[in-house]
């Protein structure tokens, strides 16, 4: 296994942009099942960190602050699809998509503000889809 420092970026990597996690630990030279092991960890470490965070900000921002003015909603691509996803995919959507199209500080943060009410199983689902693709994009990297 490599030094502790490479360890540790792999892991923060993972934790925050999850797609190029696998790349980065193959190029540091870490075998299959070290890369499958550092990015599901980094990957957990993340949504427990971030659906934390998430939870606490949406309870903490609307006691503080209050709408001075109401102005019109300017919709971008990405919130359109953010909306679409939550809509049309709910939970799912969100923790499958999460760790590959949007990060995973913006997905926690999503299904905590939007499924909080069971927690446990957005987490678990969260987690599961993390496992999913650390070893899809593992797989796919080693094979090539």
């Amino acid at each position: 296994m490599a030094d502790g420092y490479e360890v540790l970026v792999v892991l923060l990597t993972s934790s925050v942009k999850f797609f190029a996690a696998p790349l980065l630990a193959k190029s540091i030279g870490f075998s299959y099942l070290e890369t499958i092991f550092l990015t599901t960890l980094g990957g957990f470490f993340g949504i427990f960190v971030f659906f934390s965070l998430g939870s606490k900000l949406v309870l903490f921002f609307p006691n503080f602050f209050k709408p001075l003015t109401k102005n019109k909603k300017v919709f971008t691509k990405k919130n359109k699809f953010y909306v679409l996803l939550i809509r049309k995919y709910g939970v799912f959507g969100v923790a499958l998509f999460s760790p590959i199209l949007i990060s995973i500080p913006v997905g926690s943060f999503l299904a905590a503000r939007f499924f909080k009410a069971n927690s446990f199983r957005v987490k678990f689902y969260l987690c599961l889809s993390v496992l999913f693709w650390s070893f899809t994009l593992s797989t796919f990297l080693f094979l090539l």
